[in-house]
This record gives C-alpha cells, sequence and structure tokens, in this order.
C-alpha cells in the first residue's frame, strides 16, 4: 500500500488556516446564494477533499463546508420568503480508503440532511475530474452558480490552463492552495521541469520575473494569473506564514466583483491589521486570536491620493479600492479625514457641491449598472502624510 503524507493524517497549523478562511468566505456565499430570487442551485466541488476529519480530530473542508451550509440552510428557512437554494456538493479524493473514511464522518457527523441538497463521492484522480467539472460547469444554467476548492498534495498535477477553463462560463469561483514555499524554494535551487510547466502554463519563461523572497514569487505568480485572465476577473491572495520567510498561499479567483469584495471582508476579518495573510504566533496557543488591531491603510492613503488627483467617479473608486486589496470602510475613512481638513473635493453629477461624509463607496451604489452619485477628487497635491 503506498505510504500516506502526514498532511493526509492531521491536519497542520497551516490547513487549519485554510478552512478558516474557505469557511469564513463561504458563510457570506452560502447566506447570498440562500437570499436571493435569482439562483436555485448551487453546485459545490471540493477536488482533494480528505477523510473530513483526521487523526488527530481536526476537521477539513467537507466538515467546514457542511457546517455552514447547513447553518446557511435554516437561517433561510426561518425568513418570511424562503429563497434557499440547492446544494449539490461533490467531494473528491484519488484515496478510496480516503473517500470512504470521509462518507463515513459525515453519515456520524449527522451534518447533511435531503433537503439541503445532495451528496456525491469520487475517487477519480484529478486529472481526470477536472475535465469532467469543466464539461459540467458549461452546461450551467444563469440560475446556476459553482465553487471549486482545490487543494492538492503539492503542485505538480495543477495547470493554470484548468483554473481558467473553470472559470471560463462566469458562473463559478475557485480557491486554489499551491505550497508557495517549496516553489519558491526549488525556483532558487534549479528550477525542476514540473515548475517550468507549471509556470510556463501561465507566462513564457523568459518573462518570468527573478523572486528575491517567498513574498515576491507569490506577488509574481498573483500578477501572472490576473494578466493572464484579463480585466473581467479578480485575483487575490491569502499568505499563510508558519515561519519567516516561509509563505504558503490561497489563490482566489472570481468573474464576479461582489464575490471579490465578500473575500476582502473575509481576509480582513481574519488579519484586521493588514488584510494580507496570517502569521502563526509562537506565543499564543490560539491560531485566531480575538485581539483586534486597528487596519494599516496608511500606504493606501497615499495611492488613493495620487488615484484622486484626477476627479473619480464613486463607482470607479469602489473598483480602485478592491483592486488595491481594500475594502469601501477603508475608503471612506480616508475621504472622511481629507474631508475635514478641507482638501476634498466632492461633487453630485450636475456639478452641485455633495452632502458632507456621503461617499457612495459600495456595491449596494455599484450593482445593477447605477449611474454615478458623486465624483471625487483631491485639491492638490499634499506633502507626506
Amino acid at each position: 500500500m503506498k505510504k500516506k503524507k502526514k498532511s493526509q493524517h492531521n491536519l497542520f497549523e497551516h490547513s487549519e488556516v485554510k478552512v478558516k478562511l474557505l469557511g469564513t468566505y463561504l458563510q457570506k456565499y452560502f447566506n447570498i446564494m440562500s437570499n436571493t430570487p435569482f439562483v436555485n442551485t448551487v453546485h459545490y466541488y471540493d477536488m482533494f477533499s480528505g477523510p473530513g476529519i483526521y487523526e488527530d480530530g481536526g476537521h477539513g473542508s467537507p466538515m467546514i463546508i457542511l457546517r455552514e451550509l447547513k447553518q446557511a440552510h435554516f437561517r433561510s428557512k426561518a425568513r418570511t420568503v424562503d429563497l434557499s437554494s440547492q446544494y449539490k456538493c461533490i467531494f473528491n479524493d484519488k484515496d478510496t480508503e480516503i473517500i470512504e473514511a470521509l462518507e463515513k464522518n459525515i453519515k456520524e457527523a449527522k451534518i447533511h440532511y435531503p433537503e439541503i441538497g445532495t451528496l456525491e463521492y469520487s475517487n477519480k484522480d484529478y486529472k481526470e475530474i477536472c475535465p469532467d467539472v469543466v464539461k459540467k460547469l458549461k452546461t450551467l444554467l444563469n440560475s446556476e452558480k459553482a465553487f471549486i476548492f482545490i487543494d492538492p498534495y503539492g503542485y505538480k498535477d495543477v495547470r493554470f490552463s484548468e483554473i481558467r477553463d473553470l472559470l471560463s462560463n462566469k458562473k463559478s469561483e475557485v480557491l486554489l492552495f499551491l505550497p508557495t514555499h517549496f516553489m519558491f524554494r526549488f525556483s532558487e535551487n534549479g528550477t525542476p521541469e514540473s515548475l517550468y510547466d507549471f509556470i510556463n502554463d501561465i507566462v513564457p519563461r523568459d518573462q518570468w520575473p527573478k523572486s528575491v523572497t517567498g513574498l515576491d514569487f507569490v506577488e509574481n505568480l498573483k500578477h501572472a494569473f490576473q494578466q493572464n485572465l484579463g480585466k473581467d476577473f479578480f485575483v487575490d491572495s491569502f499568505i499563510i506564514s508558519r515561519d519567516k520567510n516561509q509563505f504558503f498561499c490561497l489563490f482566489f479567483f472570481t468573474s464576479h466583483i461582489y464575490g471579490f469584495d465578500r473575500m476582502l471582508d473575509t481576509k480582513w476579518e481574519i488579519d484586521t491589521e493588514d488584510g494580507r495573510g496570517w502569521k502563526f504566533n509562537a506565543a499564543s496557543s490560539d491560531l485566531f486570536s480575538q485581539v483586534v488591531n486597528s487596519p494599516n491603510i496608511s500606504k493606501f492613503e497615499k495611492i488613493l491620493e495620487e488615484y484622486l488627483e484626477q476627479k473619480r467617479s464613486n463607482k470607479e473608486i469602489y473598483v480602485f479600492t478592491l483592486r488595491k486589496g481594500h475594502l469601501p470602510a477603508h475608503t471612506t475613512q480616508i475621504l472622511k479625514k481629507w474631508q475635514d481638513d478641507g482638501i476634498l473635493v466632492a461633487t453630485l453629477p450636475n456639478g452641485k457641491p455633495a452632502r458632507k461624509s456621503a461617499f457612495y463607496i459600495s456595491w449596494s451604489s455599484y450593482k445593477n449598472n447605477q449611474e454615478a452619485k458623486i465624483y471625487l477628487s483631491v485639491k492638490q497635491k499634499r506633502g507626506k502624510l
């Protein structure tokens, strides 16, 4: 019998962070999907599911997802108007024993009910199931959405072209984990063919920039993903730091700006200071400390100031804010300060002065092709902030 990796037996600390981000985001995602008349079916694919419960008692992605799904379903049922969707969950792992353990763990936990939707178990190789999922996604109706979680045992089998295919219908979102620490280390010490193949699938080898640090490597990957997909898509990263310069990373892909908005909100919920990722604190026994730090927005303030040297609409500023990895609340905080300092110009579309502190930097003021509500700019170039 092939010896299994430790990560298939135990839930490591960085894996707990992965499922924390996944669960926190999908709590928001499922609540949205269960409270809209425009979606009636959601497909969830876990391509490397694992057993659900590990030997050390840790809960993996299937248990976290089904827990969030159950809660979202019954919250929807409690509303005056029931808009709950049907959820079709497919859990895949090429190891038959792991899938059998997962099915047993789910049944014993009594965490899923038929009224929520369907469960399907698969033990296909990733290279076999991925084309099947792409084919299925291409048949989705406008009332259907999909979310795909890819947490591979390594990276050799995963290709960016597959992620692009999974996104091509613009009805799906993908969360991909990559062991970027090992990828960066290999790139420093004679790049192996498997890493060359992975990178070459995104960008020609001669165009791949040199990465001085592990963080550089993550940023280079994120930039390459975004450039390859184009402006119709949003790409973000969540960095998991175990030790100094040892970075693993989750990459999020979507074509829907509100999904991107909600993922950024999730990141800042976990990392209240930088919204960038998670760093292991050896002095604390709690992976997710309740200490809440103020958001670090000083760098963003300078970038936003340069952007507003030209007059911009509230809708343009909303997109700009998200593209820079920040929340509308951060932008609003900065704009209020500038308004108090007397250097912000805020006008209505008709040219009249806008009401104070009304900036409309939000999804609710962006959606459904609304007209711009306000235009903003800074009066002059300021000194150092």
